[in-house]
């Protein structure tokens, strides 16, 4: 590994330092209103734009909102992942899993899904799912015995000692983290990961196939707001395997990618998936004003993204990526 890659690994900024970039919103025609009530989200620890609740945290840069409404979008994202991807993981543990006794970590679990479903699936094994919102996490006669939930901020550290876990997960956190952050929460998912275990991650390619000139209009849109006002790279999957192979424990890097159709050119699945794309710009809800048109002109454009999605029969990727500590010895 060269001296560059190790160093863009370690000298890593402060992230009390970032802060959120708000001067696109000092165009005269904004309402002053508008400008404070966004500012503000940098005050409390959750605040209300445009009908949406955000966490409110200065190195919290998630780009999604933290609400009824979300939760519910982001369960059906898990179970589009699952279907597709015939499981809900890639990584080579069937047999250590069927074996029993392994220890399974999800970061950013939201409502627990997965982590249920692994622990219905693999009922020897201890599987905990860590989230920063405690809220979404299921009641305790929801999940099985062997599953448990922790609130925790991934970017202040996974709180747990090194080599703990058999497999490490992480899925659709694409709107969550800065470069820099990712680079963090990484480097200590690698070390809570035992000598062969393996960490695995998946998230989607942004850009769709089979583009209209209205989904052009928003990915470029979305990629930008995300990018200037929260830091955030939506297309941290290309980052990803580069991320991996900078980090001298990990070994035997895989990456793979499926195909979502988007509309009910491609029936059911399709249906669902561009309901699931819809409801994703719509909790974007600083992206109108970004655009300079206003809600009810976005919404208008949603709906015309709609059948244009039908017509170019659209579709796009999901991508994953999974590695393998090395052995001990080594």
């Amino acid at each position: 590994m060269s001296e560059e890659s190790k160093d863009s690994l370690t000298n890593v900024p402060n992230n009390k330092d970032q802060k959120h970039i708000l001067e696109y919103f000092n165009d005269p025609d904004f309402e002053t209103k508008d400008i404070n009530e966004v500012t503000s989200l940098l005050l409390d620890s959750y605040r209300t734009y445009n009908g949406r609740r955000y966490m409110n945290y200065e190195d919290i840069n998630c780009i999604f909102p933290s609400d009824k409404i979300e939760l519910e979008r982001s369960t059906l994202s898990h179970l589009l992942n699952k279907y597709q991807w015939k499981g809900n993981f890639r990584s080579p543990i069937k047999d250590k899993l069927n074996v029993g006794g392994t220890t399974i970590l999800d970061i950013g679990c939201g409502s627990g899904l997965w982590v249920t479903d692994m622990g219905l699936e693999y009922p020897s094994s201890l599987i905990v799912g860590i989230d920063i919102e405690s809220s979404n996490f299921p009641s305790s006669d929801q999940y099985p015995p062997n599953v448990c939930f922790l609130t925790c901020n991934a970017i202040h550290g996974i709180p747990f000692p090194q080599n703990t876990f058999d497999f490490v997960h992480m899925s659709m956190m694409w709107g969550a983290f800065s470069e820099d952050q990712w680079i963090i929460v990484i480097k200590d998912l690698v070390r809570v990961l035992k000598h062969d275990g393996w960490i695995e991650f998946t998230e989607p390619d942004t850009a769709p196939r089979n583009v209209g000139k209205i989904q052009q209009l928003l990915t470029e849109a979305f990629s930008n707001a995300s990018r200037d006002i929260r830091g955030v790279n939506l297309n941290i999957y290309k980052m990803l395997p580069k991320y991996i192979e900078a980090i001298d424990e990990l070994e035997d890097l895989n990456c793979m990618t499926v195909d979502y159709p988007v509309g009910e050119w491609s029936g059911c699945f399709g249906k669902y998936s561009l309901e699931n794309l819809k409801r994703i710009y719509q909790s974007v809800t600083f992206l109108p004003k970004y655009m300079r048109i206003s809600n009810e002109e976005f919404n208008n454009l949603l709906n015309d993204y709609v059948k244009e999605a039908n017509k170019s029969k659209a579709s796009f990727g999901i991508f994953k990526c999974f590695a393998k500590k090395v052995s001990e010895k080594v």
